[in-house]
Parts: structure tokens; C-alpha cells; sequence
């Protein structure tokens, strides 16, 4: 065999193996996303939603939010493949911008794009502008985030977190700031605020320097992943900027879009309660 024919050949018996290696890496299912444990923190009622004669008060509103999470949240859920009895939700306290209202707060071990789903799907069947989804735990992470805790263990009211956020909103002055509560602590996420770090830090530390000692305690910054899932109904007013991350097709949105319709029907009889 001449010397060319003889590369050649084993040109082409090294050749071989590498493209079926090739084709069958292309042919291998994706890894399944980790899963991590994601919050996901939004309201109940939206601009959205029918205007009633007169505010409704935080109790009327948590009323409605408590009655949301048990008759239409887990059908998100499952509309959108999670497990509903895996997620652990409570109605807790949220602020933003200058006022504190009701808000869910959910707790899912799942991967990161169905996160943006569901986040997606609440945001579409209860109107809301955005929903805000956070990863605690992230090393490293998209934003800052500081702990406010107050000691002992329940002992967190709405008083105090209404005159805690005052203080907050006073020393910071960005109409982006809000939270979420938890168990006995008040999560600040440094998102679109507009405010550095360390002055957001700053800012926390002087809103709680005159109960220093007296149950609170400003815990240092933390990193964590976090997205506002948004939508603009002035722009998308049907939701497209939420349909976008759920699909449109099949099943999922027919069934958001009857989850939407009822609770509008049941936003509707709670405000003829408060003409």
C-alpha cells in the first residue's frame, strides 16, 4: 500500500468514531434544568380589576387574597405542569412603592424557566404589572438583598412592618423599593432602585438604628438572583408580554384564560360588598 493510501485509511477509521460520537451527542436528551428553591412574591388586585365606590381596607383585601390562594392559585399551578401541593404559600405583608398590601408568597423547588412560567401565569390570571421571582440562595447573584428580622419568633405585625417600610421609603427615597415578608423577616431586594448597594445598605441600616437592640436586626448583604416577570397592560392588553414566556398554543393558556375570567367574576361580587 502506497504511503498516501495508507494515511488515508486511518484518516478515515479515526474519522468515523468522532462523528458518531458527534451525532450522538446531538441525539442526547438536554439535561433536566436543577431544580432551586424559587419565591415568588405578587398580588392579588390590580388597577386592572374593577374600581370600587371606596378603598377597600387591608382585611377586606387580605379576605380576597386568602380566598384567591385557595380557589385559583393551585389551578395555576397544575395549568402550568407544577405540583400545587408542593408549593408552600402563605398570605404575608408586601410592600411597594408607598403602600403595604396582602400579597401571596410562594415557595417552589423547581428550575428557573418554570419559574418564569408560573411567575407568568399568576401575572396573567390576576392582571398584575409584574410579579417579582427570587432565588435566595444564588452564589453568585444578579442583585443584593437584606434581611430585616425581628426577634422574638412572630412577633412581626403588619404595624411593624408598615412603620418599619416608612422609615425604609424615608431614608432611601426611590418609589422602587418594596419587600417581602417572611416568617419573621421583611426581604428588601435591591432591584431597579436605582440606589448603589452600599447605600442601599446604609439606608436599611439607619431606618432600624433607633430600635437597634429592640427586635431588629439588619442582617448584611446577601446575593440573590431576581427577575420582575412584568407585562404591560397599556401596551399588551391582553397579557402578549406574560403569553410570550407561557405559550400561546394548547391547553395551558385556554385554561389561564378561565382561571382569568373567574376570578374577575369573583374581584367583581367582593367590590358590589363595598359600594
Amino acid at each position: 500500500m502506497r504511503q498516501r493510501e495508507w494515511r488515508r485509511c486511518w484518516s478515515a477509521v479515526w474519522t468515523l468514531p468522532v462523528l458518531l460520537f458527534a451525532a450522538a451527542a446531538a441525539l442526547a436528551p438536554v439535561r433536566a434544568e436543577a431544580p432551586r428553591t424559587w419565591r415568588l412574591s405578587f398580588e392579588i388586585l390590580s388597577s386592572q380589576h374593577v374600581q370600587t365606590s371606596r378603598k377597600a381596607t387591608y382585611p377586606e383585601k387580605e379576605r380576597l387574597t386568602r380566598a384567591a390562594l385557595a380557589e385559583i392559585v393551585p389551578h395555576v399551578w397544575t395549568s402550568l405542569d407544577a405540583v400545587a401541593a408542593r408549593a408552600r404559600s402563605r398570605v404575608r405583608p408586601g410592600g411597594y412603592k408607598d403602600e403595604i398590601n396582602p400579597s401571596v408568597q410562594s415557595v417552589l423547588v423547581i428550575g428557573e424557566d418554570q419559574a418564569r412560567r408560573l411567575a407568568a401565569g399568576l401575572g396573567y390570571v390576576f392582571r398584575q404589572w409584574a410579579v417579582l421571582m427570587f432565588d435566595l440562595n444564588a452564589e453568585p447573584g444578579t442583585h443584593r438583598y437584606i434581611s430585616v428580622r425581628f426577634e422574638p419568633r412572630g412577633s412581626l405585625t403588619l404595624a411593624k412592618a408598615d412603620r418599619f417600610f416608612a422609615r425604609a421609603r424615608a431614608q432611601l427615597a426611590s418609589d422602587k423599593l418594596g419587600f417581602s415578608a417572611y416568617g419573621n423577616r421583611l426581604v428588601f431586594i435591591n432591584l431597579n432602585t436605582g440606589i448603589a448597594d452600599d447605600a442601599f445598605a446604609a439606608g436599611l441600616a439607619r431606618a432600624g438604628a433607633d430600635q437597634a437592640g429592640g427586635g431588629i436586626t439588619i442582617e448584611p448583604l446577601k446575593p440573590v438572583r431576581a427577575f420582575l416577570i412584568e407585562n404591560d397592560w397599556e401596551k399588551s392588553k391582553q397579557g402578549e408580554d406574560f403569553l410570550r414566556l407561557i405559550g400561546v398554543d394548547g391547553e395551558s393558556a385556554a385554561e389561564l384564560k378561565r382561571l382569568q375570567a373567574r376570578y374577575d367574576g369573583r374581584v367583581r361580587r367582593w367590590a358590589q360588598h363595598l359600594r
